[in-house]
């Protein structure tokens, strides 16, 4: 699977439904600061490379959760603000790697903000 094959419009709309839910029905207030973490999985038949993968997020900036469960990856950023803008240019960023790399995105989320 490469970015052709990815349907970055049905994810970024995604994001942007799940930050209005969050913010309607949990009261997280718009531009908050948040941790991201995202999380990735292997693509069923391909070559995943994992080294790879991390080495790219950690050129972007993102820390790299060293105790996330194999095959999993998980990585972090931020502070960000919480907003589907903001959200959705280090979703959409770090799936391009993860695609280029034989992984898929599997979710994001974040602890509550103070």
């Amino acid at each position: 699977m490469d970015e052709a094959d990815w349907n970055f419009t049905e994810q970024q709309a995604e994001t942007v439904w799940t930050c209005e839910q969050l913010r309607d029905k949990q009261n997280v207030e718009p531009h908050s600061e948040i941790m991201l973490d995202l999380f990735f999985v292997p693509i069923d038949g391909e070559d995943a490379r994992r080294e790879a993968f991390e080495k790219a997020l950690g050129a972007f900036g993102y820390t790299v959760d060293e105790e996330a469960e194999a095959p999993q990856v998980a990585a972090s950023i931020g502070p960000i603000p919480f907003t589907p803008q903001d959200i959705w240019l280090h979703e959409e960023r770090t799936t391009k790697m993860a695609l280029a790399r034989g992984y898929k995105p599997d979710g994001w989320g974040f602890a509550e903000p103070e």
